[in-house]
This record gives structure tokens, C-alpha cells and sequence, in this order.
């Protein structure tokens, strides 16, 4: 990893790690500006990692989900859930594209997806009817969710990083939703942004382990030039 993005990888983590020990001290200012900066730093480096679509697509996913966790934080996660869900449900979607491209000829069906699956299902079934008026927006997230978490299962050849990143991210959305309409539990909030953060992490370095070929090229070739 060249040396600008080690920097970028390692603000991005004590970033989110910062946010996670002042949680006991919310509310204070600038959190909200705090919780989006590694998204926004994993939106670089998935970019740079897939150079054309599939970087654009993941680069949408990360700001996207910047965007709902300025919406979780600055709406004190009830005044603008709604635009948070929306926020999210682009990232799965773009997370969707980007992930389905780079597992364009693999197999569709793999046994790690049958955990997922079974979740997912459970999920559905406990969560909805528990949503009320969010039923349906709900119902759609939770499909999008389940296709992000399949789509990132074909992209591996053996379980990885990308694939646990992927399953954590699906367990700390679901846990919004069922801490939300469900089933409300202590230190929600702290488990749900450690799972999601630690979630989004593994999915940016399984992104960054299979390397699009032209970027690995081109960081070989830097590599190769003497330096003036």
C-alpha cells in the first residue's frame, strides 16, 4: 500500500476509533463531522484501488454511507432517519454494483451465503411486522442488505475479508432496525457502531487485497521508477 494511502487507512481507523471511546460523552460538538471522515477516507481508497466503474460504484457506497452516519449523529438517530435509511440504501445499492462487477464470472452460488440467508429470513420476519409505518421501507432495506451480503459472498474465492466485513455490516444495520422497532437492549449503540465500523474497515482492505490488475500494474511501475 503506497505510503498516501497507509495514511489515509490509518486516519481513517483512529478516527473511528475515537468516535467509539467518546461515545460516553455525547452529545459534543462536531460529532456528527467526526463519525463520516473514515467513510469519506475508505471512499478514497476503494477509488483508487478500482479504477473505473467498480471504483466509482464503491466510492458512491463509502460516501453514502458517510452520509448516514451524518444523519444517524446529527439527527440524534430519530430527527432524520428516514434520510439516513435513504443514505444507506444507496450504499447497499452501490455496494451491490460494485461488488457484482468485480464477481463477474464466479459462481453464483456459494455455501457461505446459507448463513446470511437464514438471517436474513428470521430478520425479516421478527423485524417487519415490528416496523409499523416503516414497514415498508424497511422491507426494501432489508432486501437490498441481503443482496449487498450475497453479492459480496460471490467475490471471494474462500472466505475472507471482504465476505466478514460484508456480515458484519449486515449484523450492525439489522441491529439498528431491531434496537429501533423490535427489541431495544443495552449498550446498543456502542455495539452497533463498533460492528458497523469494524464491518466497513474489513470491507475497504478486501476491496484493497483484490486489487484491480491495471491499479497493481501502475503501483508496480511507481515502484519500479528510480527516483530522481
Amino acid at each position: 500500500m503506497p505510503a498516501f494511502e497507509r495514511r489515509c487507512f490509518a486516519m481513517a481507523v483512529v478516527l473511528g476509533l475515537l468516535y467509539l471511546v467518546l461515545l460516553p460523552f455525547k452529545p459534543y460538538p462536531l460529532s456528527w463531522l467526526l463519525k463520516p471522515i473514515p467513510m469519506l477516507l475508505f471512499a478514497v481508497l476503494a477509488w483508487r484501488a478500482w479504477p473505473g466503474k467498480i471504483g466509482i460504484c464503491l466510492g458512491v457506497g463509502f460516501v453514502a454511507a458517510a452520509a448516514g452516519d451524518f444523519f444517524l449523529d446529527y439527527g440524534a438517530r430519530d430527527g432524520l432517519f428516514i434520510q439516513a435509511l435513504s443514505a444507506f440504501l444507496i450504499n447497499q445499492l452501490a455496494f451491490i454494483a460494485g461488488f457484482a462487477l468485480m464477481a463477474r464470472g464466479k459462481p453464483w452460488m456459494r455455501w457461505r451465503m446459507l448463513p446470511v440467508t437464514l438471517y436474513s429470513i428470521l430478520l425479516a420476519v421478527w423485524l417487519v411486522p415490528a416496523a409499523g409505518a416503516y414497514q415498508i421501507p424497511v422491507a426494501i432495506y432489508l432486501l437490498c442488505l441481503y443482496a449487498m451480503a450475497l453479492m459480496a459472498c460471490r467475490v471471494e474465492d474462500k472466505t475472507g475479508l471482504l465476505w466478514l466485513g460484508a456480515m458484519l455490516f449486515v449484523i450492525a444495520d439489522s441491529l439498528i432496525g431491531v434496537n429501533k422497532f423490535a427489541q431495544p437492549f443495552a449498550y446498543a449503540i456502542p455495539i452497533i457502531v463498533a460492528c458497523y465500523f469494524t464491518g466497513q474497515t474489513l470491507i475497504v482492505l478486501g476491496v484493497r487485497r483484490w486489487k484491480h490488475p491495471s491499479a497493481v500494474s501502475a503501483a508496480r511501475s511507481r515502484h519500479a521508477c528510480p527516483r530522481g
